[in-house]
């Protein structure tokens, strides 16, 4: 077989050929006093576990779990659980008024490059709301390594729901301002603020498939507001012996 020959049939060879699919990632973060957990699948689904929270992407739907919510464990579909949760934050009387946060575009300033775990980054400065902000500066390290890729994408679909229910608690946009970088800077390595977060583990292995199971038990979207009522009128009568 003469190169011209081969040149014309290498792209019909590599297009058949059995080549393995990108391998399943998880990577294991120290978020403050709690572990992060992010499992990523080849097809996609993928798995956020932090303290009771749980978030799952099963072919291609999100489902929320939380544990300990009126007592028991509460899993829906997501848009569901996030009405719920936008029901009972707007229930407390320390949250019913809080306005909704402004839309900020933070300064960031490269610092130095660093390495976690083997894989490079770059860390920058952040001031959420400019320099002078009170609130002031945090130091993050994010990466534009291949590996942790689908850990950032799922790690941005999973928050960006909860910021638009709990976005005005987020008062200085500190937490705003590290997910904007992370949007244009990549994965973090690391973010060093009130609660340090530190990449401790990536793993790149097989995930067992009924840790990216759809939960059991999914509580039904009008079940889900049944139960806001019943649990804002709870709050209501605490508050209001």
């Amino acid at each position: 077989m003469t190169f011209r020959r081969l040149a014309r049939v290498l792209p019909i060879l590599l297009a058949l050929a059995p080549w393995p699919a990108l391998a399943d990632v998880t990577a294991s973060y120290q978020a403050g006093k709690d572990r992060l957990t992010v499992e990523v699948a080849d097809n996609g689904d993928a798995r956020v576990e932090v303290g009771e929270f749980i978030y799952i992407r099963h072919g291609g739907e999100v489902y929320l779990t939380l544990g300990k919510l009126a007592g028991d464990q509460v899993s829906g579909r997501r848009d569901d659980m996030l009405k719920l949760f936008g029901v009972l934050f707007r229930a407390d009387p320390e949250t019913a008024s809080l306005a909704a946060p402004a839309p900020l575009t933070p300064i960031v300033e490269p610092l130095r490059e660093t390495e976690v775990l083997g894989i490079k980054g770059q860390v920058w400065r952040i001031w959420p709301k400019g320099k002078s902000d009170p609130a002031g500066s945090i130091d993050a390290a994010f990466t534009a390594s291949p590996r942790l890729a689908p850990v950032q994408q799922v790690l941005q679909s999973a928050v960006t729901g909860f910021l638009d229910v709990f976005g005005p608690l987020d008062k200085h946009g500190r937490f705003r301002a590290i997910l904007a970088a992370m949007n244009d800077k990549g994965a973090p390595l690391m973010v060093r603020d009130a609660n340090t977060v530190q990449l401790l583990a990536l793993e790149e292995a097989r995930i067992a498939p009924a840790r990216l199971a759809i939960p059991e038990d999914l509580i039904s979207g009008d079940a889900l507001e049944l139960l806001a009522r019943q649990m804002q009128a709870k709050t209501k009568a605490e508050k209001n012996p």
